[in-house]
C-alpha cells in the first residue's frame, strides 16, 4: 500500500502566478502557514509554524532540496516529533487553456507511525491545496488588478 499523499488539481492561473504562491514567503504566510527564512533556493533551511497542538508544538522544519523555477520545488519536512523527514514535491504544468496543473506529493511516511502521519497531514494538505491555495490565488489575482499592477510579469 503506497503511503504516499498525492493531491492534483487544475487551476485557472498561469504557472508563474500558481509558482509565486508556493515560493512567495508572504502568499505562504496567508495560505500555509507562517513561514520563517524561506527562499526557493537549494539548501535554504526555514521552518513553518501552526497553532500547537497536543503532541506537536506547531513547528515544522524544512530543508529545499530542489528546485526548477515554474515547474518544481522539493523540500523536506519533519515536525518536531516525527522520528524521520518527509519530502514534499510541488509540481506544476502548464495546461492548454493558460491554467496550471498542480500536482503535491508528499511522502517518506515509514511504518505504523507514518501511517499515523499520513492520515493526519491528508486533510491538512487537502485543505490547503484545493481551498486555501486557490483562495489566496483570487485574492492575490484581486489586489494586483486593484493596485495596478500586473506582478505576474516580473
Amino acid at each position: 500500500m503506497a503511503r504516499d499523499i498525492t493531491i492534483e488539481t487544475c487551476l485557472p492561473d498561469r504557472p508563474d502566478v500558481v509558482w509565486r504562491a508556493l515560493t512567495d514567503p508572504e502568499a505562504l504566510n496567508e495560505w500555509l502557514m507562517p513561514v520563517v527564512g524561506f527562499a526557493p533556493v537549494v539548501g535554504c533551511r526555514f521552518q513553518l509554524t501552526a497553532k500547537p497542538m497536543p503532541g506537536w508544538d506547531g513547528v515544522v522544519h524544512c530543508e529545499v532540496l530542489e528546485v526548477d523555477e515554474g515547474r518544481l520545488l522539493s523540500y523536506s519536512w519533519q515536525g518536531t516529533r516525527m522520528k524521520r523527514s518527509t519530502t514534499v514535491t510541488w509540481t506544476l504544468t502548464a495546461t492548454d487553456d493558460g491554467g496550471t496543473r498542480l500536482c503535491l506529493n508528499h511522502s517518506g511516511f515509514a511504518g505504523v507511525g507514518g501511517a499515523i502521519l499520513r492520515v493526519m497531514h491528508r486533510s491538512g494538505w487537502r485543505k490547503f491545496v484545493l481551498r486555501q491555495l486557490p483562495g489566496q490565488l483570487v485574492n492575490q489575482g484581486n489586489r494586483d488588478r486593484t493596485s495596478g499592477s500586473d506582478r505576474t510579469q516580473e
